[in-house]
């Protein structure tokens, strides 16, 4: 039993990478988001496809080690994420940096307002047209509040989205997935106590735990802010030509790694679920390290000859990152469609306690719900309205609700509750999101003008 356990772990890895790399070929060819193929791969796999991969095989993992394996794949995500996050690429000399008071307005404004109003209209439609138990109407509603930075940041950087729209919208996705990780894990710790007779968790605990794990994403954002500026140059200085090019991207490239499992880490042992935040501050602070120290006299130890050698690393490491990322998100997009099988699917779209109220819910998310939450909270916060507009019909999800939902579910499972709708909503709007929201977004943009000129650099003025 444990020789076959670990040989279907092996597989499973082995079938996780493929699945990788043929998604990313096809997103080359075709220009579409590679969540896309992740979903059609996962379909095809999984129980509704061939069965490769079915959802007793996932139920059958212990939860500790699902909770591992969902739990470094957001971890890396997040701080990835935030790790790119409103910053020059070494090949994007001209880029321009939202200056951080405006970005925070506007950031704040569409992630706390239309989080807010997203999550009561959700819980509403959940409730109401799903019929699920107000509790359970609730955790899908929160769930529905996280966005997708791994479809919104490619699909933006692919169409030359205008900057101030474009790193809003990452900004969003980012601040979303900790919050909506965050809010719904209480409601599902509410869920869990009230199923085992055990302490209700205080809603206070949502407001504590953000603050614990931004607090534990700063300390260590800092200390890779402090090695990376302050200490590596004298290190580096020292040991000469003894630490050639390759061994320092190397270091680079772990030391990244270290700082995004060592943030998520810390972050859950200190509050439940506040790693995500964690993790992401850590990538925030570390990935934008070099507006730190300047005019330190670090510099002494720089020349032209470091900062290039600097940049190469820095694209080295960006692309180690994103190669994780890639392998991360495939992983849980697999496991989610295992979980959902031809029941689960054609009962959340037609057979539900009312016909077709599936595709009620996804449609009234993405015509109704989005775009009345984006355009309350962006009044009066400087962007035309055709970029209002546009914001309104983008907002794809992604790995995270996919994590989360995955998660939720099996250790309900666990537990003795078994509600298939949760994963069948959320893989439904996954799937009606990424298709429609994320497919047609160079359509949108085009038709809403919010895209780059294409002789005009990112960054630059169009008189420039």
């Amino acid at each position: 039993m444990a020789v076959d356990f670990v040989v279907g772990i092996i597989a499973f890895a082995a079938l996780v990478v493929i699945v990788a790399f043929l998604s990313g070929v096809l997103s080359q060819l075709t220009h579409l988001p590679r969540l896309i193929f992740y979903l059609m791969a996962g379909l095809l796999i999984g129980p509704i496809g061939f069965a490769i991969i079915t959802q007793e095989m996932v139920l059958m993992m212990e939860g500790s080690l699902l909770q591992a394996v969902v739990g470094l794949a957001v971890a890396l995500i997040v701080f990835e994420g935030g790790y790119s996050f409103n910053r020059c690429m070494p090949a994007e000399k001209a880029c321009t940096i939202i200056p951080f008071r405006q970005l925070l307005s506007r950031l704040l404004r569409l992630s706390l307002i239309g989080g807010l109003i997203t999550g009561v209209m959700m819980t509403f439609l959940f409730h109401y047209i799903a019929l699920l138990p107000l509790p359970y109407a609730a955790l899908c509603g929160v769930l529905c509040i996280i966005t997708g930075p791994t479809v919104i940041n490619p699909c933006i950087r692919q169409l030359r989205i205008k900057e101030d729209v474009g790193v809003v919208l990452e900004g969003e996705g980012l601040v979303n997935d900790a919050l909506g990780v965050i809010v719904a894990s209480t409601i599902f710790g509410v869920i869990l106590a009230e199923s085992l007779g055990t302490v209700t968790p205080w809603p206070i605990e949502v407001v504590i735990n953000l603050g614990l794990g931004a607090a534990v994403g700063m300390i260590i954002g800092v200390l890779g802010v402090f090695i990376t500026r302050f200490v590596a140059p004298r290190f580096l200085a020292r040991v000469g030509e003894r630490c050639d090019e390759s061994n320092r991207a190397q270091l680079a490239r772990i030391g990244t790694l270290i700082a995004a499992f060592l943030s998520y880490l810390v972050g859950e042992l200190v509050a439940t679920e506040a790693g995500i935040i964690a993790a992401l501050v850590a990538g925030i602070l570390i990935g934008n390290r070099h507006r730190f120290g300047q005019g330190s006299d670090s510099s002494q130890f720089s020349s032209p000859d470091t900062y290039e050698l600097a940049d190469h690393i820095e694209e080295g490491v960006h692309s180690f990152q994103a190669d994780l990322t890639t392998i991360a998100i495939a992983a849980v997009f697999i496991l989610l469609t295992s979980i959902v099988t031809r029941d689960i699917l054609v009962g959340t779209l037609i057979f539900a306690p009312i016909p077709f109220a599936g595709l009620l819910v996804v449609g009234a998310l993405m015509l109704l719900v989005r775009p009345i939450s984006v355009l309350v909270a962006t009044i009066r916060s400087g962007f035309t309205l055709r970029e209002r507009l546009f914001m309104s019909f983008f907002g794809p999800r992604g790995i995270v609700i996919a994590a989360t939902a995955v998660f939720v579910y099996i250790e309900l499972f666990a537990h003795g509750i078994d509600i298939p709708l949760i994963p069948g909503y959320i893989f439904l709007i996954v799937l009606a999101t990424v298709v429609f929201q994320a497919g047609l977004s160079p359509l949108t943009a085009r038709l809403f003008r919010v895209t780059l000129p294409k002789t005009q650099k990112p960054g630059a003025t169009p008189e420039s």
